[in-house]
């Protein structure tokens, strides 16, 4: 099984973007996923919505990551995750965060509150 981790560009449009992430979300794709994403938000794009649907595991930080980027792009837009795959929703159930992350079933959802 190939779980390196991958991040594409699906969408950059306006004030709106989409990554789709694939593979182990570990320490050192964390930091590519936060770096991936600040560019976006510097570039001016408010909202993100990050389909993590093909990624196979999510370790502390890879979680760390994705509370950093909440944070970041909440103050001006939003970030929301579109969808999230069984691996990702049983860690962020098993330590409670469904609060402060924006869970959605399709980026196409998720897009739609931003317009």
């Amino acid at each position: 099984m190939h779980d390196e981790f991958t991040l594409k560009e699906t969408l950059r449009e306006g004030n709106v973007a989409a990554l789709a992430a694939t593979g182990r979300l570990d320490g050192a794709a964390a930091g590519d996923l936060r770096h991936a994403c600040t560019a976006l938000r510097q570039a001016g794009h408010k909202h993100l919505a990050l389909d993590l649907s093909g990624v196979t595991f999510v370790a502390s930080s890879g979680v760390g990551a994705l509370l950093a980027l909440t944070e970041e792009f909440g103050a001006e837009g939003g970030f929301y995750l579109a969808p999230a795959s069984k691996a990702v929703l049983s860690v962020i159930r098993l330590l409670n965060l469904e609060q402060f992350l924006a869970i959605y079933e399709s980026q196409e959802a998720a897009l739609s509150v931003v317009k």
